[in-house]
């Protein structure tokens, strides 16, 4: 099956012809247009058909979707991610959507969702950021949305990984295109913790526009997009102003004006951004609920536990993650004394907040 819920299956394959067949955004939207009103899928389909005429059946296609356990989303039906939906068909959201999700429910995650953003040649203390807001967001329950793309976004989706947290990852290429080449593995891991969305079909290599055009649906499924790190005319300045004619919130990590990777954030600064100097700037602007979510297993967890009240405690806490941390990295990180962070780590485990392994610190 490679119909998402509510989707009809001949509606489904239809959709997959017309990726196969080339069909761009751009084309959707003008035809959509044309149609005016609320611009339904199966009337948009039908449209697309005639005006290039109904592709042939796509076998391959369809088995290459299916074999990956992907689906096909369409807008208006219950699969397709809620935010995005409000941007159709004027807003620039995909017809369809094609969609990998390997956890139990089989459904990408809802509740509030932050992108976290930026270059593919971060400083070290642009990881060490994005990881820290990614891992930050998902303990407290909101899906972190990045590109996948080496440096900012895999961190953001690393640190959430992390947290044992939900994240998403939005690609500029098929489903089944190992790119960035090698990373198999990690979209393996971020498809079970949240799923991977694209809006092109399997087969599909990556070019650079695709990579712009992914840019709206990073922008367009989340509350809220962070730009830690980007370069003049970057990909991540381009998704944080789609995110603002959007209508949602954009922020930007303050940086050095001499360095080239914080460019973008601090043209956004200047244009009203909000800065971003821990992840709590970015929670305070995001709706946490306060019941419980659905974890990665699929476990009941809280949506948001209150911090340490200690600030020293507090700023160690958000550093640790499943993953073990040694005690001097801790150190390394928060610039205090060796003393100063043990009593905190020792604060932490007392209060529950974290505990000792062979290997090192690991949040509770």
């Amino acid at each position: 099956m490679i119909a998402g819920p509510g989707v009809p299956h001949e509606l489904a394959e239809r959709a997959l012809r017309l990726a196969e067949a080339g069909v761009t955004s751009g084309e959707v939207s003008r035809v959509a247009a044309r149609l005016g009103g609320t611009a339904e899928a199966e009337a948009v389909l039908a449209a697309l058909e005639r005006r290039r005429g109904s592709p042939l059946p796509a076998p391959a296609a369809v088995d290459a979707l299916r074999g990956i356990g992907g689906r096909v989303e369409l807008v208006g039906a219950p699969g397709y991610p809620a935010r995005l939906a409000t941007l159709w068909p004027d807003g620039g959201a995909p017809l369809w959507l094609f969609t990998r999700v390997d956890r139990d429910t089989g459904d990408l995650p809802q509740g509030p969702a932050v992108a976290v953003v930026g270059t593919r040649t971060p400083t070290a203390a642009g990881i060490d950021m994005a990881r820290w807001i990614g891992r930050v967001l998902a303990r407290a329950a909101v899906t972190v949305v990045s590109g996948l793309a080496r440096g900012i976004d895999q961190a953001a989706h690393e640190g959430a990984l992390a947290a044992g947290g939900a994240t998403v990852g939005v690609l500029g290429a098929g489903l089944d295109v190992d790119y960035p080449r090698g990373d198999g593995p990690l979209r393996a891991r971020v498809a079970a913790a949240g799923g991977l969305v694209t809006e092109l079909p399997c087969g599909c290599r990556p070019r650079a526009w695709q990579f712009l055009a992914r840019n709206r649906i990073i922008a367009g499924m989340t509350d809220a997009t962070v730009v830690v790190e980007g370069r003049s005319r970057s990909g991540a300045l381009a998704t944080a102003q789609r995110a603002a004619e959007q209508g949602r919130e954009v922020y930007a990590v303050p940086g050095s004006p001499l360095s080239a990777a914080s460019a973008a954030p601090n043209e956004l600064l200047r244009d009203g951004a909000i800065p971003v100097t821990c992840p709590d700037d970015v929670l305070s602007g995001v709706q946490v609920p306060e019941h419980g979510h659905v974890g990665p297993e699929g476990d009941e967890t809280p949506a948001r536990r209150a911090p340490p009240r200690d600030a020293l405690a507090r700023e160690v806490w958000d550093l640790l993650g499943a993953a073990p941390t040694d005690p001097d990295a801790l150190v390394r990180a928060t610039g205090r004394m060796a003393a100063e962070v043990l009593g905190a780590v020792a604060r932490l485990v007392t209060e529950g907040f974290a505990e000792r392994t062979a290997q090192g610190i690991v949040a509770r």
